[in-house]
């Protein structure tokens, strides 16, 4: 996909608050201010790695190494380093950008629009980006395509939108009795959950700045980023620091299915991966800890994917994802804080979720393979009765195998959860006014068959040019005025307008962008069947027919 617009860019600067430095960035033309690579921790490396990010001393000055006050101010116009991360989707990967990839990756991209020279201090509603790619790979919009500029200026968002990035795969969610051991009980696994905490405490204290209203914070993500801000949401909730820094939640293509694997159910996998680097199985937990920081972060990179075991996700460690989330969902607990705080929450999907999932490390043609993949997503447990539900092929063509495979990630990633919560908010007195859903089936004119085959339809992430508002790759002249009309409902829900009519009256339904290019709203024809679905996925087994 071409880039059909080009900007003149000049410095700016930001004062940052507290005497805590300047920052200089770019601006492009009238529309954005750009301000890059701005870290919000110290670096996870050496013996950090694998431990609750740091945050950065209370007296810290962003400037340029070695200088004193009043020096050189902080450069802020080009992006910093991306977490290391392996070739996980070979699909993805065609068309991934190159970054510089280093495990010093805690770092902020905050674009924000251009203030008016002489014009009254403007506060505008601020919108914290989590970014997919499974939790294993991906970048706080360092691509082209992702760069929200138009979205900010031509699509009228109107809001500061800050993208974070934070520890991927084997360096954000490794697991184990030896990383509990060593940390006394205080942090296993789910670094890279920490490390998006860390930054939006960073925002909330620093946004002011760069023009943004920290009581008028949205979390944001779509897929990972989606499950990461229900993660967020849980341990707002539940968790031993709840600060209430967001007014609003937008989910796209993810949420929570299933209670994640604890650390022990990770054991296996941590000791595949000390094996692989000859790591002996005799060792103490502590010298196995020391032998694995001592390797470098290419090695270790280029090692995920030689593992049977190569998914490294969230678990519930009792800190941050706490046992019981589907307990505290029933019984109306989630729903009553979601209430009690006034929330909203846009959230939805595409046509064809499946398709891309189908592909990405898909099981060869037997119920083993098979087994084993739906395992690297879901304890064993939870795998086990899955495929006791869903209808398993009983041929040899491995494309039977990925279909099935695809559908079960597909609803237990998307479908299913995302319908569970609606329902879930809406059975408990939470208003239609402040549950927004949506359905993306229209595939975009510019997504050729090189850019990804025809046959995925519009397959899972396939929705980013739209709420991106991507006109840069040239959408044709009636795809135009949809994105508009589509683009305004997001600036509704992002600045929170009184009176604005979604149009949605019961849970079951949706907004749709329909194959054809229409915007209207439909009813959900898999709303119930999906919802028995997630009863398989939380452990509340129907004793229905396979399907």
């Amino acid at each position: 996909m071409g880039n059909s617009i080009s900007y003149t860019s000049s410095d700016c600067h930001v004062d940052l608050l507290n005497d805590a430095g300047t920052m200089k960035g770019r601006q492009f033309d009238s529309k954005s201010r750009r301000f890059a690579g701005i870290p919000y921790a110290l670096p996870p490396v050496g013996d950090q790695r694998w431990r609750k990010p740091a945050p950065l001393p209370q007296n810290y000055i962003y400037c340029e190494e070695g200088c004193e006050e009043g020096g050189s101010p902080y450069d802020a116009t080009c992006f910093g380093p991306v977490c290391p991360q392996a070739n996980y989707s070979k699909i993805v990967s065609e068309h991934a950008p190159k970054h510089k990839y280093d495990e010093d990756c805690l770092r902020l991209n905050i674009w924000t629009p251009v203030p008016e020279p002489q014009g009254p201090i403007t506060k505008w509603p601020v919108m914290v980006w989590f970014h997919g790619g499974w939790f294993q790979v991906g970048d706080p919009s360092q691509e082209e395509s992702m760069d929200p500029t138009e979205l900010i200026s031509t699509g009228n968002l109107q809001a500061v939108f800050v993208a974070v990035g934070y520890r991927l795969n084997v360096f954000g969610f490794l697991a184990g009795s030896a990383l509990r051991d060593e940390s006394t009980g205080k942090a296993v696994g789910n670094y890279g959950l920490w490390d998006q905490r860390l930054a939006m405490d960073w925002v909330y204290n620093n946004i002011a700045a760069f023009g943004g209203d920290p009581e008028n914070i949205v979390l944001a993500g779509r897929s990972a980023g989606a499950y990461s801000v229900l993660a967020q949401a849980l341990y707002d909730f539940r968790g031993e620091e709840s600060h209430g820094r967001f007014t609003r939640m937008i989910m796209y293509s993810n949420s929570i299915s299933t209670q994640p694997k604890t650390p022990e159910d990770c054991e296996e996998q941590f000791e595949e991966l000390c094996a692989l680097f000859d790591i002996p199985a005799d060792l103490t937990g502590a010298e196995k800890m020391r032998l694995l920081r001592d390797i470098s972060a290419e090695e270790l990179c280029s090692g995920i994917m030689k593992l049977k075991h190569h998914t490294f996700r969230p678990v519930t460690d009792g800190l941050f994802i706490h046992p019981g989330i589907f307990d505290y969902f029933q019984d109306g607990s989630f729903a009553a804080e979601f209430r009690k705080r006034g929330l909203k929450i846009f959230i939805g999907e595409v046509q064809d979720e499946d398709t891309l999932y189908a592909v990405t490390n898909p099981p060869d043609a037997h119920i083993n393979s098979l087994h084993l993949q739906v395992s690297n997503y879901y304890p064993q447990t939870t795998t086990k009765r899955l495929l006791q539900h869903y209808r398993v092929p009983d041929s040899a063509d491995q494309r039977d195998w990925q279909g099935i495979f695809g559908r079960i990630i597909a609803d237990g990633q998307v479908r299913a959860p995302s319908r569970y919560l609606v329902n879930n908010l809406l059975e408990r007195r939470v208003g239609m006014d402040s549950v927004w859903r949506y359905l993306i089936a229209y595939r975009l004119s510019f997504i050729t068959n090189e850019v990804a085959p025809v046959a995925f339809g519009v397959s899972h992430a396939m929705d980013r040019p739209i709420w991106n508002y991507s006109i840069t790759h040239g959408p044709t002249e009636t795809e135009l005025p949809l994105m508009n009309a589509w683009i305004r409902d997001l600036r509704a829900f992002v600045h929170d307008e009184e009176g604005y009519s979604y149009g949605t009256t019961r849970g079951d339904e949706y907004k749709v962008m329909t194959r054809e290019g229409v915007i209207r709203i439909e009813e959900d024809k898999r709303w119930s069947e999906l919802l028995q679905v997630m009863d398989i996925f939380r452990g509340m087994s129907h004793q229905s027919g396979k399907i």
